[in-house]
């Protein structure tokens, strides 16, 4: 007797959620057509022409103010799919709780350019970032694509966050088949809107999907995927980042130091690279 009410409760109680999730499936669906959050008006697109050219239509290069405010200025630039050289992943930290961070990654090309992509919540005008209403379907999501002065410098110099730069041991080849991926990513959603989740497709899992569908690499199934915090020591413990080092130590000689660089300078792509420790003691 005990048992088949135990069963019944399960039965029950599986039947419910199932019911719960289909039911915001049928109430939140994606859309395009929102009044957007500063910043996410516009979705990139990419390009590729038969000669390895890459166009980007609605390239985000805006400067932003103390107040979150911005010079609005989207682009369209071009770049040489071949000149493409390298990834860096950088990580920033919003919260308190050291779980708690974005993750998004720097192409960079041998004539110094650099693309952010940088997948985020997108979010309506009125809405603000919340983990548990991104298990609930409230968001869609969005690629942005931009410069570094835009997304690495509204965290270094407006919000003030704890941003690590981790260059990574990719190849060329491999940097330009990821972003080969990443492009196919961004269009899909141009064409069709997508929802985010915080666990299932979140700035980290969408990523590491992308790699593992193009390398040997097979990221673990761990919690430091939810919590993007941790998930530099996922990184060092693959060998993707540097490990001539231990992982504290690692960490330590990542972290930009926000004093030292200045979004609106011409030089801000190198100065974020020297300001980190272990560049600086090089330079000493």
């Amino acid at each position: 007797m005990k048992k088949h009410y135990t069963r019944k409760i399960i039965i029950w109680s599986l039947g419910g959620i199932l019911v719960f999730i289909i039911g915001l499936k049928l109430i939140y669906r994606p859309s395009q057509d929102r009044v957007w959050e500063l910043g996410q008006e516009k979705l990139p697109h990419i390009l590729f022409d038969k000669n390895g050219k890459i166009t980007i239509e609605n390239f985000r290069n805006f400067d932003w103010k103390e107040d979150e405010t911005a010079a609005v200025n989207y682009e369209t630039r071009t770049f040489e799919l071949d000149a493409l050289e390298s990834i860096s992943v950088v990580i920033s930290h919003f919260s308190d709780f050291e779980g708690l961070a974005h993750i998004f990654l720097s192409f960079g090309f041998q004539t110094g350019e650099q693309i952010v992509v940088s997948l985020e919540t997108r979010r309506e005008s009125d809405e603000e970032f919340s983990p548990l209403l991104g298990i609930l379907r409230q968001y869609e999501i969005i690629y942005v694509v931009a410069s570094e002065k835009d997304v690495i410098g509204i965290r270094t110099n407006v919000r003030h966050e704890r941003v690590y730069l981790y260059p990574t041991q990719a190849s060329p080849e491999q940097a330009q088949d990821l972003f080969r991926l990443v492009s196919h990513e961004i269009n899909s959603i141009y064409k069709t809107p997508r929802i985010y989740n915080t666990f299932l497709h979140n700035c980290a899992n969408e990523l590491t999907r992308l790699v593992e569908e193009m390398s040997d690499i097979k990221f673990p199934i761990t919690w430091k995927t939810i919590l993007p915090g941790y998930f530099d020591e996922v990184l060092y413990d693959l060998k993707i980042i540097d490990t001539g080092k231990s992982f504290e130590q690692t960490k330590k000689d990542h972290l930009i130091h926000n004093g030292l660089v200045d979004k609106n300078s011409p030089t801000f792509k190198e100065d974020l690279r020297k300001s980190l420790p272990k560049n600086r003691i090089q330079s000493e």
